[in-house]
């Protein structure tokens, strides 16, 4: 809504205005009232209304007064309508050289007041449209000679970089620079959420940035309080973004800080200091990471650390899924601790990668195979953050082991055989399909199909049928009293192993024993 002043000693002729024309209808909205020129003239250099409808003849100050101060002040966007209760060619000459855009004559006519602010409607629509266009143009001309003075160029480039800016220099007392990392998959809504809250604020510009990031340069203005330019007031001005970020997007968000300059001559250093702290995003569990809190600290990058990949192939090949995820974890607790620098933590990751490659590759496997759900725009290097790079890894390495697995048990007779085996050598203990799958670190619904599938029928009833085998040598051979036999079978009721002897035989045991005896 365009802000409307009504200007005019005649409370009545006010009442009038505000009834007789549909203001909201066209886009404005009485903002307020004056009886004199001169309360109105403290409100538009106060509030800087859009239009003005002031009547000529009032005391102190009339109405044309009221139009030569307010553009005495600078103020030539206001726009005004004269209202007079009669018509006077001299006062229309003056209004016209003021530049007043209508001049009604009362009693106001509303069909004619109403064309009026069709009118004025369309030239503020057609005003802002310029403006805004005019202030993209300007924004664009600053953002790339912030990106020039930021990122490099010719000395003559950085020169004309610093014409371009030396209006906006006259304002600001500082200079920061951030860089905004978030995951891939948010980087388009996550730079969208970044412009929105440049354009929010004076200084502020979305630059390029590097290696997947968003860059922002920000001024804080000289007409400021200290406290807003101090570090306090640039983490603040931070978090702001943070959030404004993250309520646009639902991945991860950093912002790295870089260290305040007073000129733009020093852009170039201060973004390097956000850049240092950028890479610190990968190790810290803060959100935010300001040079200042991270400038005595420094990455390692021992070529040593990359041996601890034998520990998690090792565990690959030999361990359960549960020890090959301690052992990862165990590794990126050490690359925390030590402070390893995230290239070599990428280095790390991809060499594991490869081994476990070649371990599935020894066994017959197509290695494509474990990276077809591990695309490029996931390497390592790309990880956000150091427990990204773990999960990552992880799950590669969870994967490859079972895959690994596979290969094996196709290659050998697989776990089936080996289950059976053990079945025939302790079908007389108390077995669970779980204490099984675990002795062999596989998944007890995975195995049970995998053996059904093998054998034709599923391990419980596998176990029986190597009991009751038994059984049906010991009452023929025996004269052990029934209930000890299904004991030592491992039956924990004589009921229960009858039900199962009566099963698979189709007599009961002391049928059985006596039918065997008399043939």
């Amino acid at each position: 809504m365009y802000k409307v002043l009504l200007v005019d000693d005649e409370p009545i002729a006010i009442e009038g205005l505000e009834m007789l024309i549909s203001w909201e209808k066209h886009g404005f909205q009485v903002q307020a009232a004056c009886n004199n020129g001169e309360d109105a003239i403290n409100h538009i250099r106060n509030h800087k209304p859009d239009l003005v409808v002031t009547d000529i003849q009032m005391p102190v100050l009339n109405g044309l007064e009221l139009i030569e101060q307010t553009r005495g002040l600078g103020n030539d966007s206001t726009m005004f309508i004269i209202t007079s209760g009669f018509s006077n060619f001299d006062y229309a000459k003056r209004a016209i050289r003021l530049g007043v855009s209508h001049y009604l004559t009362k009693p106001i006519n509303s069909r004619e007041a109403n064309a009026a602010l069709l009118q004025l409607q369309e030239v503020l629509q057609e005003r802002e449209r310029q403006q805004f266009i005019k202030a993209s143009a300007d924004r664009y001309t600053i953002k790339g000679a912030l990106s020039l003075l930021v990122l490099g160029g010719t000395d003559k480039e950085r020169l004309e970089a610093q014409q371009q800016l030396l209006p906006l220099t006259a304002q600001m007392k500082e200079w920061n620079c951030l860089q905004l990392l978030t995951d891939s998959s948010n980087t388009g809504l996550a730079r969208e959420a970044a412009h929105l809250f440049a354009m929010e604020r004076d200084g502020c510009y979305v630059i390029d940035g590097h290696k997947g990031s968003i860059g922002l340069v920000c001024g804080f203005p000289s007409n400021k309080s200290d406290d807003d330019c101090t570090e306090g007031g640039i983490r603040e001005y931070a978090e702001r973004l943070l959030q404004s970020v993250r309520s646009k997007t639902t991945g991860r968000v950093g912002i790295a800080v870089g260290s305040s300059v007073s000129s733009l001559d020093e852009l170039s250093r201060c973004w390097e200091s956000a850049s240092e702290a950028y890479r610190f995003l990968f190790l810290e569990a803060a959100d935010i990471v300001q040079y200042e809190d991270i400038q005595t600290k420094d990455f390692s990058g021992d070529p040593l650390s990359l041996k601890a990949a034998d520990t998690i192939v090792e565990a690959l090949e030999n361990g359960k899924p549960e020890a090959l995820e301690a052992s990862i974890r165990e590794v990126f607790r050490s690359f925390e601790e030590e402070r390893i620098m995230p290239e070599l933590v990428g280095i790390f990751s991809t060499h594991v990668m490869m081994r476990c490659a070649a371990v599935y590759k020894d066994h017959g496997g197509n290695p494509e195979e474990l990276l077809r759900d591990f695309s490029q725009r996931h390497l390592p290097s790309c990880c956000f953050h150091l427990q990204d790079s773990a999960d990552y890894l992880m799950a590669y390495c969870l994967k490859s082991q079972s895959a690994i697995r596979l290969l094996l048990e196709k290659n050998t007779g697989g776990t089936p055989a080996k289950v059976a085996e053990f079945l025939k050598q302790n079908y007389r203990d108390t077995l669970t399909i779980k204490d099984i799958a675990e002795r062999f670190y596989m998944n007890p619904v995975y195995l049970g199909q995998l053996f059904a599938k093998k054998y034709g029928k599923g391990i419980v009833d596998y176990i029986h049928d190597l009991r009751i085998e038994d059984a049906k040598q010991q009452l023929a051979e025996t004269n052990e009293a029934l209930y000890l036999i299904g004991e030592k079978l491992g039956y924990s009721s004589y009921q229960y192993f009858m039900k199962q002897f009566e099963k698979r035989v189709l007599m009961k045991p002391a049928d059985y024993r006596s039918h065997f005896k008399t043939t």
